[in-house]
């Protein structure tokens, strides 16, 4: 072979080596600056957001995506206490993953089961166990104080109100009559009952899962959460015993996506 040969090749290998590495490298921009995020955490490693602890427990470890970045945590009630913080910032968490107990991957939080637990020793002490399956988050429930729960459930039972709403429970009514919430908000109602012959059973309409509310005659404070996750203008509060309205939530908030931006 020729020394012009050998420098011909020379250069074609050059040129597929340079080509190579460019589409490489302009790749590489391409997912870092368009692609997801990907839910990761390397036990050892990785530190917790909130605690700053060292995570070893993979399989208990959650995180989210905040500007573009996921932010790991040790435990699920670290990630909301600090996700109660900055979803009240400008830059708000989006993506929400929590690590399935039993094989440590991660899954998108509306399709988590949260088992709430004093028997079972967990990180922080947080007493919280996260499964992809139901029936594998019941296996490991042997308690009858241990319940099972969704995303929205684990905020309302273990996250911090926003606001404390006190209510007064009268006969044929409520006040005050109206009540005004924000969308997002995390609502612990005080119910108390003042002239009531007997015990009033409440419910409101269009949020079920906060199931009846019983406000003893006595006069003795009751209280029940609600989040606030569905906005409207017409959520009454109704007596159980007739269905007659005793007063109105409105929820303030975007519908869509597409609203909110």
């Amino acid at each position: 072979m020729t020394l012009r040969a050998e420098c011909r090749m020379s250069g074609a290998r050059a040129h597929t080596f340079l080509s190579r590495f460019l589409y490489v490298a302009v790749t590489a921009v391409l997912v870092q600056c368009g692609g997801k995020p990907v839910p990761e955490v390397t036990a050892g490693v990785d530190a917790c957001a909130n605690c700053n602890m060292i995570i070893d427990k993979v399989n208990e470890a959650c995180g989210y995506v905040l500007d573009g970045e996921f932010v790991p945590f040790d435990s699920p009630v670290c990630l909301l206490k600090k996700y109660e913080q900055d979803r009240r910032s400008v830059s708000q968490p989006g993506a929400i993953y929590f690590a399935d107990y039993e094989t440590g991957r991660f899954v998108p939080a509306d399709s988590t089961y949260f088992l709430l637990t004093r028997h079972i020793p967990t990180v922080m002490n947080g007493g919280v166990l996260c499964f992809t399956d139901k029936s594998a988050a019941e296996s490991h429930r042997k308690y009858d104080d241990e319940s099972i729960t969704d995303w929205v459930g684990f905020r309302v039972l273990k996250g911090t109100p926003d606001r404390k709403i006190p209510v007064v429970v009268v006969p044929g009514g409520m006040e005050p009559g109206v009540i005004t919430v924000d969308k997002g908000e995390l609502i612990e109602w005080e119910f108390t009952g003042r002239g009531l012959e007997t015990d009033e059973r409440l419910s409101l309409k269009g949020y079920e899962e906060m199931g009846e509310v019983t406000v003893p005659a006595s006069g003795e404070p009751v209280t029940r959460r609600m989040l606030a996750v569905r906005p409207g203008s017409g959520f009454a509060f109704i007596r159980v015993v007739d269905g007659k309205p005793l007063g109105v939530v409105k929820v303030m908030g975007a519908h869509t996506v597409e609203e909110e931006e």
